[in-house]
Order: C-alpha cells, then structure tokens, then sequence
C-alpha cells in the first residue's frame, strides 16, 4: 500500500521531474514526506512566495520542453500561483501545478482556504481537474503531463484534497507517454510550393515554443536554401540565430518601422509556432487582415488556432519538430529572385539595431552593446515586463543556443525567479536576469532561493524610480495628469548584499564591464543596478 502522496512522487520520478519548487504547505504534507525519501533523486525548492515558485517552474518548462512542475498549497497558495499559470498560458509553456485541497468531508462549505479549482483555472489552464480517488492519482498524473505537453504546450493543474493525499492506496505508478507526433500531409507540402513558385516577397515568421536544436538546424537549412528572410514573433528572438545573414528582426512592442513596412510589402507569409498575437501583429494591423493579395501559411501545433486571428491560405495543425522535418525539404525554383529582397531587409535590421547615442551618463544601448560582446553563445537571458525589456529584444542578440526567457503576457516579476530556474538548471552556463526595479520588488524576495540552493544568476536591475510603461502611457493619453507611477525604492546593491549576494550599483557606462566581471565572477546570484535617474 502507498500514500497518495506517495504515489504523486512516484508517478512525478516516473514522468522523469528532477526538480519541484513549492512553497510549503499543510494540505500537501504526504506529498512533502514521500519526496523526503527520494531527495537524491528529485530536488524539493523551497521558495518564499507562490508566484516566484510557479515562475521558476514555468520557466523551467521553457528552456526544457518539459513540463515544469511545481507544488502549493490551497487558497492564497494557488491563487499566488495563478499568474504562472497565466503567463505558462500565453506562452505555450508545459507546466504541471499541483494544488492541496482542502479535505473531501468540507468540499463545498467554504471551508478555510476552499477555492473551487476546477472553475478557478479552467479558463487559463488546458486542464484543471481535482482528483477525488487515491487509486487514480497516477494516471491523471500522467494524462497531465501528456496533455501539457500535446498540440500547443500550456498549464495543467491538478487539485488533491489532503485526506486523497494521506489515504492509502494499492494503485502503482504508471507509464510516461510523450506527446503523439503528427505527420504532415503530403499534399499540405505541395500545396505550400505551388505558392512560393510565384512569391515575389516571401517571409518567414517564427514562435512558439518546441524549437529544439534540431528544429532550429532545420530552419536554418531552408532559409540558406530559400533566401526568404526570417524574423521572429515577440520575444522569441531566440529562435533564429541573429548573426545569421536572413535573420531580419522581430515583430512586436517596439519593432522597427523598416519591418513593419516590409511585412506590408510581403506577398506570402510562412508562418511557424508563432499564433499571431496581438503584440506580434500590432493590434492585429500588420498585416493587414483585409488584404486578399498575401498567401498565408499557418503550421501550428493546435488546429483550433489556424484561423482564430487571420484566415490562412494553407493551414496545418503540427509540432515544429516534425513540421520543420518536411519543410527543409521543400522543392523550390528560382530563389535568387528573392535575393535583393533578402539583402535589402538585412541591411534594414543592421541599421537599425545600433542603438542612438545618450546624452547622459549611463547610456543602456551601449550596456547591451557590451553585453553582446561579454557574453558567450550559451548565455541565457531572462527579461520581466517593462519598457527596459525593450533594450533586449532591440540590441541584444541572440543565437542557438542561446536564450531569451520573456513573459508573453507582460507580467511583472518574471525575470529574478525565470532566472533563478534557469541557473539551477544549467549551473555551468552564464544566466542575466534582466528587471525594472517595479518588477525586482515583487519577486526579488527570491534572491534568498538563490543563495539557499547555489543558484548564481547576475540580476541588472533597470532603476528608473517608476513605473515607466504605465507613466509613458500616462504622459500620451493624459498629458500633465501622470499619477500613481513613482516609486521609492532601496539600494538594489544593498538590498542584494543584505542576503549575502553581490551588489553593485552602476551610473555610468564606463563602469559597467567592471561590474558585470565582478558579478560573473562572485560565485553567488550578484545583482547589478543601473540607476537611470535623471
């Protein structure tokens, strides 16, 4: 006979989790004692807010294509936890959430913290389910795992009352089943080559999430053989090598004019992982959804996608992996036509990725200049929300495998936790986490993970004493009437320090390759802080 909780341990080994973050919590005690058994094999993180527990989880499922997995307790726990969930959402993220329950015997009585979880995230998770029978703890496990894993990636969430989680059961892990691959129809392909046969302006635009190095190696095959320019969908800059000749930008907040012109210009979209959102496409403006005149090809890995926001001319519901396995192979003809059009948009994206010169002393285009040239290929950047995380999808570049970990949902808070994750995870590789000092207060608490479990992350924190995209909003809607934006903060370097970590405030630009060797170099997570002010 095993536990619940047991068997929620076994089942996570089975479905091969390294790594749990929770923050503790008395509704979820069996599961807590059954990983205390097993903590060679599978590493418990305590983290001190549910939020920066479910971020790291999610984040976790971004570099990794695995479900990331976290654990919390019920009421405030999961609610804490439901902006992971969101943003695991927004960004076809795999994400496993466990949530203690309150006991079987009080379900329905608002008993303390009973919140119904099933209608709680059901409109922003794939699945949210309460499991109401010990014995069915391991297979509603591994359908979680395979639903967050299948078509489009997103959040599962499962509920276990306590009393589910302490009875016992006969019940035995079960197998892992990955996600079923599709093939593409032949025809699909065919049909995708009779519209490039008289493409005149082709442009490839890519997302989403399942791009492993395989896939990347792919795309590079067909934009070396195609000439057709490739830019990528917001904040997945990371994709497509940026050093590499067809690589022409992004779409998105902050995209430059020159692109956004030149996708007006496009004659035929290929379209891959990304779901045209509304930051990607301005608003659903570019391109224009009245136009009759541009060839859409939409590969998506979910079918109810193709079509929600634009019409395509030819849609087709698969995985990058096996989508890009076909179309490196495409047949083409004459694609030196497309040559000055390839050459013309390059030379656009180098133009405009120098940054303008600063009239003050510290100058953040040349602080990104410096860290393109600092930083290693195998560099992992994560960014939170803000008008700073402009800089890095700007003048930053980015190249397999290298990576850019960014909230798609533009929520606060990200980037210490995804950071965090992302050095517990890859302990060798050089992780900058990049926040405004809005977003570093909301989660920077998280620097005392760091330091507990080793985890050495540079954070720039992007001081500017406000919250700067609501005040410029502010400044362009209602002019002299800016309110409720400013903010009084604290020595980022001591508040870094004050936990053990290395702190280091900059003010001018000179002295920011000292500060960033010093951080790199301290052993533990280093904060260094830009202060912006005027």
């Amino acid at each position: 006979m095993r536990s619940g909780g047991q068997l929620v341990v076994d089942q996570f080994l089975a479905e091969g989790v390294q790594r749990v973050f929770c923050v503790p919590g008395e509704s979820y005690l069996a599961v807590m004692d059954a990983m205390f058994d097993v903590s060679a094999e599978m590493q418990l993180i305590s983290c001190r807010h549910e939020s920066g527990a479910a971020m790291m989880a999610a984040a976790s499922g971004q570099l990794s294509g695995k479900p990331g997995v976290a654990f919390v307790t019920r009421g405030p726990g999961a609610t804490n936890a439901s902006i992971a969930v969101h943003i695991a959402k927004q960004a076809s993220i795999p994400l496993v959430l466990g949530v203690g329950q309150v006991a079987s015997r009080n379900i329905g009585r608002e008993s303390f913290q009973e919140v119904d979880f099933e209608a709680f995230f059901s409109p922003i998770a794939k699945l949210a389910r309460q499991i109401d029978d010990p014995n069915e703890i391991p297979q509603a496990i591994a359908d979680a795992f395979r639903v967050a894993k299948s078509g489009r990636c997103g959040p599962v969430v499962l509920a276990f009352p306590e009393d589910i989680l302490s009875g016992p059961s006969s019940a035995q892990a079960v197998e892992s089943h990955g996600a079923p691959i599709e093939k593409i129809d032949p025809s699909a392909i065919r049909e995708i080559e009779k519209h490039l046969a008289v493409a005149q302006r082709p442009m490839i635009i890519v997302g989403g999430t399942d791009w492993n190095e395989a896939a990347c190696a792919d795309l590079r095959v067909l934009a070396e053989r195609s000439n057709i320019p490739i830019c990528s969908a917001f904040r997945r800059a990371d994709i497509f090598d940026n050093h590499h000749p067809n690589y022409v930008g992004y779409l998105g907040i902050g995209t430059s004019p020159d692109l956004s012109k030149r996708i007006q210009q496009a004659d035929c979209f290929i379209v891959i992982g990304a779901r045209l959102d509304e930051p990607t496409t301005s608003d659903y403006q570019i391109p224009d959804p009245a136009r009759t005149d541009q060839v859409l090809i939409h590969v998506h890995p979910e079918k109810s996608q193709l079509g929600l926001n634009y019409l395509p001319t030819v849609g087709i519901a698969a995985k990058v992996t096996s989508a890009m396995a076909s179309l490196r192979d495409l047949l083409l003809t004459d694609c030196d036509r497309w040559t000055a059009w390839l050459h013309s948009a390059r030379q656009e994206f180098l133009d405009n990725e120098r940054p303008p010169v600063a009239s003050g002393a510290l100058d953040i285009g040349q602080v990104m200049q410096m860290l393109n040239e600092a930083l290693p290929t195998t560099s992992i950047v994560t960014t939170d929300a803000g008008n700073f995380s402009l800089w890095l999808l700007r003048y930053r570049r980015y190249c397999r495998p290298g990576r850019l970990i960014a909230p798609i949902n533009g929520a606060m808070g990200y980037g210490v936790p995804a950071a965090i994750a992302a050095s517990l995870a890859n302990p060798d590789a050089t992780v900058i986490g990049c926040v405004g000092d809005g977003g570093m207060l909301m989660t920077g608490m998280e620097l005392a993970t760091a330091m507990k479990y080793g985890a050495t992350p540079v954070i720039i924190v992007f001081n500017n004493s406000k919250y700067g995209t609501i005040d410029m909003h502010q400044q362009r809607k209602y002019p002299g009437r800016e309110i409720g934006n400013s903010l009084a903060n604290p020595s980022f370097a001591d508040f870094a320090r004050s936990f053990g970590a290395f702190g280091v405030q900059v003010q001018a630009t000179n002295e920011f390759p000292n500060a960033l060797a010093q951080a790199r170099g301290a052993g533990t997570v280093a904060v260094i802080e830009l202060l912006m002010r005027a």
